[in-house]
């Protein structure tokens, strides 16, 4: 599956797709899990800001992590966690370039 994750519309996209790939990962459907970051790692390598790239990646491994776990429910709420931290940044950069 290619996503694309361009200023502004996309974001919603993302989000939807971080949170599917979580809730994968709270299904134990590894094989899908996988294959849902990975393709959001892929396409994040081109958003802007930068920094919303960093913390999608840094969500992706978030879920990767609550994948494989020992705590399992920590992990999914650090994923969760991960997962408003890409949302607040992108909306900040929204209010950023609306402003300019």
């Amino acid at each position: 599956m290619a996503y694309g994750f361009a200023a502004p519309n996309g974001y919603d996209t993302l989000i939807d797709a971080l949170r599917d790939a979580l809730t994968a990962a709270r299904e134990g459907d590894q094989a899908r899990e996988e294959e849902m970051t990975e393709d959001i790692r892929d396409a994040s390598y081109d958003m802007m800001p930068r920094q919303a790239g960093y913390l999608v990646r840094s969500a992706c491994g978030a879920i990767d992590a609550a994948m494989r776990g020992f705590d399992r429910e920590n992990s999914l709420a650090i994923a969760e966690h991960a997962i408003e931290n890409v949302q607040d940044m992108l909306w900040r950069s929204q209010g950023t370039a609306s402003a300019a």
